[in-house]
Protein backbone atom coordinates (compact mmCIF):
# COMPACT_ATOMS: atom_id res chain seq x y z
CA UNK A 1 0.00 0.00 0.00
CA UNK A 2 1.51 3.21 -1.24
CA UNK A 3 0.76 5.33 1.79
CA UNK A 4 2.41 2.92 4.17
CA UNK A 5 5.47 2.52 1.98
CA UNK A 6 5.96 6.27 1.87
CA UNK A 7 5.49 6.79 5.60
CA UNK A 8 9.00 7.20 6.89
CA UNK A 9 9.29 7.95 10.58
CA UNK A 10 8.99 11.55 11.62
CA UNK A 11 12.49 11.46 13.10
CA UNK A 12 13.70 10.12 9.76
CA UNK A 13 12.91 13.57 8.39
CA UNK A 14 15.36 15.19 10.80
CA UNK A 15 16.96 17.18 7.97
CA UNK A 16 13.81 19.23 7.78
CA UNK A 17 12.20 17.70 10.95
CA UNK A 18 9.21 18.94 12.81
CA UNK A 19 11.24 21.40 14.84
CA UNK A 20 12.36 23.10 11.61
CA UNK A 21 8.80 23.01 10.31
CA UNK A 22 7.72 24.76 13.45
CA UNK A 23 10.35 27.40 12.93
CA UNK A 24 9.16 27.95 9.37
CA UNK A 25 5.73 28.72 10.77
CA UNK A 26 7.12 31.91 12.16
CA UNK A 27 7.45 33.25 8.65
CA UNK A 28 4.38 31.51 7.22
CA UNK A 29 1.68 33.25 9.20
CA UNK A 30 1.02 36.92 9.81
CA UNK A 31 2.10 38.11 13.22
CA UNK A 32 -1.44 39.16 14.05
CA UNK A 33 -2.87 35.70 13.28
CA UNK A 34 -1.07 33.68 15.97
CA UNK A 35 0.64 34.69 19.16
CA UNK A 36 4.17 33.66 20.03
CA UNK A 37 2.69 31.26 22.62
CA UNK A 38 0.51 29.64 19.93
CA UNK A 39 3.50 29.09 17.67
CA UNK A 40 5.58 27.66 20.49
CA UNK A 41 2.70 25.40 21.51
CA UNK A 42 2.24 24.19 17.93
CA UNK A 43 5.93 23.29 17.69
CA UNK A 44 5.76 21.43 21.01
CA UNK A 45 2.63 19.51 19.98
CA UNK A 46 4.15 18.59 16.59
CA UNK A 47 7.39 17.38 18.21
CA UNK A 48 5.39 15.26 20.71
CA UNK A 49 3.28 13.93 17.84
CA UNK A 50 6.44 12.89 16.01
CA UNK A 51 7.67 10.99 19.07
CA UNK A 52 4.30 9.25 19.43
CA UNK A 53 4.23 8.28 15.73
CA UNK A 54 7.75 6.82 15.88
CA UNK A 55 6.67 4.81 18.95
CA UNK A 56 3.61 3.49 17.03
CA UNK A 57 1.21 5.31 19.36
CA UNK A 58 -0.87 6.42 16.42
CA UNK A 59 -3.98 7.55 18.30
CA UNK A 60 -1.87 9.83 20.46
CA UNK A 61 0.03 11.06 17.42
CA UNK A 62 -3.18 11.93 15.55
CA UNK A 63 -4.44 13.90 18.52
CA UNK A 64 -1.20 15.82 18.94
CA UNK A 65 -0.86 16.75 15.26
CA UNK A 66 -4.49 17.91 15.19
CA UNK A 67 -3.84 20.04 18.27
CA UNK A 68 -0.85 21.61 16.56
CA UNK A 69 -3.00 22.32 13.49
CA UNK A 70 -5.66 23.99 15.61
CA UNK A 71 -3.03 26.26 17.14
CA UNK A 72 -1.24 27.11 13.89
CA UNK A 73 -2.14 25.90 10.42
CA UNK A 74 0.64 24.10 8.55
CA UNK A 75 0.42 21.40 5.83
CA UNK A 76 2.86 19.05 7.69
CA UNK A 77 0.41 18.92 10.61
CA UNK A 78 -2.34 17.75 8.27
CA UNK A 79 -0.08 15.24 6.54
CA UNK A 80 1.08 13.51 9.71
CA UNK A 81 -2.38 13.60 11.30
CA UNK A 82 -3.72 11.89 8.15
CA UNK A 83 -0.95 9.29 8.27
CA UNK A 84 -1.67 8.59 11.92
CA UNK A 85 -5.36 8.01 11.19
CA UNK A 86 -4.49 5.78 8.24
CA UNK A 87 -2.31 3.60 10.48
CA UNK A 88 -5.29 3.25 12.86
CA UNK A 89 -7.60 2.18 10.02
CA UNK A 90 -9.51 5.46 10.25
CA UNK A 91 -9.63 5.82 6.51
CA UNK A 92 -12.56 8.23 6.44
CA UNK A 93 -10.80 10.66 8.77
CA UNK A 94 -7.49 10.25 6.90
CA UNK A 95 -9.16 10.92 3.55
CA UNK A 96 -10.76 14.15 4.77
CA UNK A 97 -7.41 15.42 6.05
CA UNK A 98 -5.66 14.49 2.79
CA UNK A 99 -8.40 16.29 0.81
CA UNK A 100 -8.01 19.42 2.92
CA UNK A 101 -4.25 19.28 2.39
CA UNK A 102 -4.40 18.71 -1.38
CA UNK A 103 -6.97 21.45 -2.01
CA UNK A 104 -4.99 24.21 -0.34
CA UNK A 105 -3.53 26.85 -2.65
CA UNK A 106 0.04 27.40 -1.49
CA UNK A 107 1.79 30.60 -2.48
CA UNK A 108 5.03 30.37 -4.44
CA UNK A 109 6.84 31.72 -1.38
CA UNK A 110 5.63 28.87 0.83
CA UNK A 111 8.37 26.92 2.68
CA UNK A 112 9.73 23.84 0.95
CA UNK A 113 8.46 21.67 3.81
CA UNK A 114 4.89 22.86 3.12
CA UNK A 115 5.16 22.05 -0.60
CA UNK A 116 6.65 18.62 0.09
CA UNK A 117 3.86 17.84 2.58
CA UNK A 118 1.22 18.72 -0.01
CA UNK A 119 2.85 16.66 -2.76
CA UNK A 120 3.17 13.61 -0.50
CA UNK A 121 -0.42 14.05 0.65
CA UNK A 122 -1.72 14.06 -2.95
CA UNK A 123 0.11 10.79 -3.67
CA UNK A 124 -1.11 9.12 -0.51
CA UNK A 125 -4.70 10.29 -1.05
CA UNK A 126 -5.11 8.04 -4.10
CA UNK A 127 -4.01 5.04 -2.05
CA UNK A 128 -6.48 5.86 0.73
CA UNK A 129 -9.34 6.25 -1.75
CA UNK A 130 -8.52 2.81 -3.17
CA UNK A 131 -8.66 1.27 0.29
CA UNK A 132 -11.81 3.07 1.53
CA UNK A 133 -14.85 0.73 1.84
CA UNK A 134 -18.39 1.87 1.05
CA UNK A 135 -21.81 0.62 2.19
CA UNK A 136 -25.14 1.30 0.55
CA UNK A 137 -28.14 0.71 2.86
CA UNK A 138 -31.37 -0.15 1.04
CA UNK A 139 -34.65 -0.31 2.99
CA UNK A 140 -37.55 -2.34 1.56
CA UNK A 141 -41.14 -2.93 2.66
CA UNK A 142 -42.04 0.64 3.62
CA UNK A 143 -45.18 0.76 1.49
CA UNK A 144 -46.95 3.09 3.93
CA UNK A 145 -44.41 5.85 3.52
CA UNK A 146 -43.53 5.87 7.21
CA UNK A 147 -40.42 7.63 8.46
CA UNK A 148 -37.57 5.14 8.41
CA UNK A 149 -34.77 5.07 10.96
CA UNK A 150 -31.64 2.98 10.38
CA UNK A 151 -29.43 2.07 13.32
CA UNK A 152 -25.78 1.18 12.77
CA UNK A 153 -23.90 -0.38 15.68
CA UNK A 154 -26.52 1.00 18.06
CA UNK A 155 -26.43 4.57 16.72
CA UNK A 156 -28.93 6.16 14.36
CA UNK A 157 -27.54 6.92 10.90
CA UNK A 158 -28.24 10.27 9.26
CA UNK A 159 -31.27 9.63 7.02
CA UNK A 160 -29.46 11.38 4.17
CA UNK A 161 -27.04 8.42 3.96
CA UNK A 162 -29.77 5.85 3.30
CA UNK A 163 -29.64 4.58 -0.26
CA UNK A 164 -26.24 6.00 -1.23
CA UNK A 165 -22.80 4.30 -1.18
CA UNK A 166 -21.36 6.03 1.89
CA UNK A 167 -17.66 5.72 2.76
CA UNK A 168 -16.93 3.99 6.05
CA UNK A 169 -13.94 2.66 7.96
CA UNK A 170 -13.06 -1.05 7.70
CA UNK A 171 -14.60 -3.23 10.40
CA UNK A 172 -17.75 -5.11 11.39
CA UNK A 173 -21.10 -3.34 11.48
CA UNK A 174 -24.66 -4.30 12.35
CA UNK A 175 -27.65 -2.61 10.69
CA UNK A 176 -31.37 -2.59 11.51
CA UNK A 177 -34.24 -0.49 10.17
CA UNK A 178 -37.31 0.75 12.07
CA UNK A 179 -40.58 2.42 11.09
CA UNK A 180 -44.02 2.79 12.67
CA UNK A 181 -44.99 -0.69 13.99
CA UNK A 182 -42.33 -2.19 11.71
CA UNK A 183 -38.74 -3.29 11.93
CA UNK A 184 -36.22 -5.35 9.99
CA UNK A 185 -34.01 -8.15 11.18
CA UNK A 186 -30.41 -7.31 12.10
CA UNK A 187 -27.94 -7.50 9.23
CA UNK A 188 -24.22 -7.83 10.03
CA UNK A 189 -21.52 -7.03 7.49
CA UNK A 190 -17.72 -7.16 7.78
CA UNK A 191 -15.92 -4.63 5.61
CA UNK A 192 -12.35 -5.10 4.45
CA UNK A 193 -10.16 -2.52 2.72
CA UNK A 194 -11.58 -1.61 -0.67
CA UNK A 195 -14.83 -3.59 -0.25
CA UNK A 196 -18.16 -2.23 -1.50
CA UNK A 197 -21.26 -3.75 0.06
CA UNK A 198 -25.02 -3.28 -0.18
CA UNK A 199 -27.09 -3.99 2.93
CA UNK A 200 -30.76 -4.75 2.24
CA UNK A 201 -33.10 -4.26 5.21
CA UNK A 202 -36.67 -5.51 4.76
CA UNK A 203 -39.27 -3.99 7.08
CA UNK A 204 -41.91 -6.31 8.52
CA UNK A 205 -44.82 -5.58 10.83
CA UNK A 206 -44.01 -6.22 14.48
CA UNK A 207 -46.32 -9.01 15.78
CA UNK A 208 -49.00 -7.55 18.04
CA UNK A 209 -48.27 -3.95 17.11
CA UNK A 210 -51.11 -1.58 16.33
CA UNK A 211 -53.80 -3.54 18.19
CA UNK A 212 -54.62 -0.61 20.45
CA UNK A 213 -56.34 1.91 18.24
CA UNK A 214 -56.96 5.53 19.09
CA UNK A 215 -60.61 6.46 19.77
CA UNK A 216 -62.58 7.51 16.72
CA UNK A 217 -64.06 10.98 16.31
CA UNK A 218 -67.52 9.53 17.02
CA UNK A 219 -66.30 7.99 20.27
CA UNK A 220 -64.66 11.24 21.32
CA UNK A 221 -67.80 13.27 20.54
CA UNK A 222 -69.94 11.10 22.84
CA UNK A 223 -68.36 12.93 25.77
CA UNK A 224 -68.18 9.71 27.74
CA UNK A 225 -65.59 9.32 30.43
CA UNK A 226 -64.32 5.84 31.10
CA UNK A 227 -66.55 4.29 33.71
CA UNK A 228 -69.38 6.86 33.33
CA UNK A 229 -72.95 6.27 32.13
CA UNK A 230 -72.01 7.76 28.75
CA UNK A 231 -69.77 4.82 27.89
CA UNK A 232 -70.98 1.42 26.72
CA UNK A 233 -70.75 -1.19 29.46
CA UNK A 234 -67.87 -3.63 29.10
CA UNK A 235 -68.73 -6.70 27.13
CA UNK A 236 -68.60 -10.18 28.54
CA UNK A 237 -65.87 -11.02 26.09
CA UNK A 238 -63.64 -8.32 27.55
CA UNK A 239 -64.55 -9.30 31.10
CA UNK A 240 -64.03 -13.00 30.61
CA UNK A 241 -60.99 -12.47 28.43
CA UNK A 242 -59.07 -10.79 31.25
CA UNK A 243 -56.55 -12.82 33.18
CA UNK A 244 -57.05 -14.39 36.62
CA UNK A 245 -60.12 -15.86 38.37
CA UNK A 246 -61.60 -13.11 40.55
CA UNK A 247 -64.72 -15.08 41.50
CA UNK A 248 -62.63 -17.98 42.74
CA UNK A 249 -60.49 -15.63 44.83
CA UNK A 250 -63.64 -13.98 46.25
CA UNK A 251 -65.06 -17.43 47.06
CA UNK A 252 -61.92 -18.40 48.95
CA UNK A 253 -62.01 -15.12 50.87
CA UNK A 254 -65.67 -15.70 51.76
CA UNK A 255 -64.98 -19.20 53.04
CA UNK A 256 -62.17 -17.74 55.14
CA UNK A 257 -64.69 -15.35 56.69
CA UNK A 258 -67.00 -18.33 57.29
CA UNK A 259 -64.30 -20.24 59.14
CA UNK A 260 -63.42 -17.20 61.22
CA UNK A 261 -67.10 -16.59 62.09
CA UNK A 262 -67.67 -20.17 63.15
CA UNK A 263 -64.45 -20.17 65.19
CA UNK A 264 -65.29 -16.94 67.01
CA UNK A 265 -68.91 -18.02 67.53
CA UNK A 266 -67.81 -21.28 69.10
CA UNK A 267 -65.32 -19.47 71.30
CA UNK A 268 -67.90 -17.01 72.59
CA UNK A 269 -70.51 -19.78 73.04
CA UNK A 270 -68.14 -21.83 75.17
CA UNK A 271 -67.31 -18.71 77.18
CA UNK A 272 -70.98 -17.95 77.76
CA UNK A 273 -71.62 -21.52 78.91
CA UNK A 274 -68.79 -21.33 81.42
CA UNK A 275 -70.04 -18.00 82.78
CA UNK A 276 -73.55 -19.41 83.05
CA UNK A 277 -72.32 -22.43 85.02
CA UNK A 278 -70.44 -20.23 87.43
CA UNK A 279 -73.50 -18.01 87.91
CA UNK A 280 -75.69 -21.05 88.52
CA UNK A 281 -73.33 -22.35 91.20
CA UNK A 282 -73.39 -19.01 93.02
CA UNK A 283 -77.16 -18.67 92.57
CA UNK A 284 -77.76 -21.56 95.03
CA UNK A 285 -76.85 -19.26 97.89
CA UNK A 286 -79.42 -16.76 96.62
CA UNK A 287 -82.14 -19.39 96.98
CA UNK A 288 -81.12 -20.10 100.57
CA UNK A 289 -80.83 -16.40 101.42
CA UNK A 290 -77.24 -16.97 102.39
CA UNK A 291 -75.70 -14.86 99.63
CA UNK A 292 -73.60 -11.92 100.64
CA UNK A 293 -73.78 -8.63 98.69
CA UNK A 294 -70.44 -9.57 97.12
CA UNK A 295 -71.87 -12.93 95.96
CA UNK A 296 -74.89 -11.17 94.42
CA UNK A 297 -72.57 -8.76 92.61
CA UNK A 298 -70.57 -11.68 91.15
CA UNK A 299 -73.78 -13.42 90.06
CA UNK A 300 -74.96 -10.30 88.22
CA UNK A 301 -71.55 -9.87 86.53
CA UNK A 302 -71.48 -13.49 85.37
CA UNK A 303 -75.03 -13.27 84.03
CA UNK A 304 -74.14 -10.09 82.09
CA UNK A 305 -70.99 -11.75 80.73
CA UNK A 306 -73.04 -14.76 79.65
CA UNK A 307 -75.52 -12.52 77.83
CA UNK A 308 -72.75 -10.56 76.02
CA UNK A 309 -70.89 -13.69 74.94
CA UNK A 310 -74.09 -15.27 73.67
CA UNK A 311 -74.77 -12.13 71.60
CA UNK A 312 -71.23 -12.18 70.20
CA UNK A 313 -71.53 -15.87 69.40
CA UNK A 314 -74.78 -15.32 67.52
CA UNK A 315 -73.26 -12.39 65.59
CA UNK A 316 -70.16 -14.45 64.69
CA UNK A 317 -72.31 -17.36 63.49
CA UNK A 318 -74.38 -14.92 61.40
CA UNK A 319 -71.24 -13.47 59.78
CA UNK A 320 -69.99 -16.99 59.12
CA UNK A 321 -73.32 -17.84 57.50
CA UNK A 322 -73.15 -14.81 55.22
CA UNK A 323 -69.58 -15.75 54.27
CA UNK A 324 -70.68 -19.29 53.49
CA UNK A 325 -73.51 -18.08 51.26
CA UNK A 326 -71.20 -15.62 49.49
CA UNK A 327 -68.53 -18.28 49.03
CA UNK A 328 -70.99 -20.65 47.42
CA UNK A 329 -72.31 -17.87 45.16
CA UNK A 330 -68.83 -16.83 44.00
CA UNK A 331 -67.90 -20.46 43.44
CA UNK A 332 -70.92 -20.91 41.16
CA UNK A 333 -70.09 -17.70 39.28
CA UNK A 334 -66.51 -18.89 38.80
CA UNK A 335 -67.76 -22.12 37.31
CA UNK A 336 -70.01 -20.24 34.91
CA UNK A 337 -67.19 -17.84 34.00
CA UNK A 338 -64.91 -20.69 32.99
CA UNK A 339 -67.63 -22.03 30.68
CA UNK A 340 -68.46 -18.73 28.98
CA UNK A 341 -66.53 -19.62 25.85
CA UNK A 342 -68.56 -22.83 25.52
CA UNK A 343 -71.93 -21.20 26.23
CA UNK A 344 -72.61 -18.37 23.75
CA UNK A 345 -75.07 -15.80 24.92
CA UNK A 346 -76.26 -12.30 24.08
CA UNK A 347 -77.09 -9.71 26.73
CA UNK A 348 -78.75 -6.32 26.06
CA UNK A 349 -76.72 -3.32 27.28
CA UNK A 350 -78.50 -0.02 27.98
CA UNK A 351 -76.87 3.18 29.20
CA UNK A 352 -77.57 6.90 29.22
CA UNK A 353 -75.98 7.45 25.80
CA UNK A 354 -75.71 3.87 24.69
CA UNK A 355 -78.03 1.09 23.56
CA UNK A 356 -76.61 -2.12 22.24
CA UNK A 357 -75.92 -5.79 22.86
CA UNK A 358 -72.94 -7.76 24.01
CA UNK A 359 -72.20 -11.38 24.50
CA UNK A 360 -69.75 -14.21 24.18
CA UNK A 361 -69.55 -16.72 21.38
Amino acid sequence: MGSRRSMRTVKGLSAIGMTLVGALLLSAAPAAAQSTADKAGARAAADAGGDAFDAHRYAEAADLFERAERLVHAPPHLLWAARSHAMLGHLVEARELYLTLSREKLPSSAPRAFKDAQQNGEKELSDIEGRLPTVSVVVQGNSGGNTVRVVRNGETMPPELIGIPAPINPGQYSYQAFADDMQSSVSVVKLADGSHETVVLTLRTIPGAGKKKAPTAEQKSSGGVKGSLGDPPPSDAAEHGSGGRPYLYASLASFTVTAAGIGLGTYFMIGSTNSDKQASQLYVCNNTASCTPDDKSKINALQNDTTQKQALAITSYAVGGVGLAAGILFLVLDGKRSQVAENPRIVPQIGLNYVGMSGSF
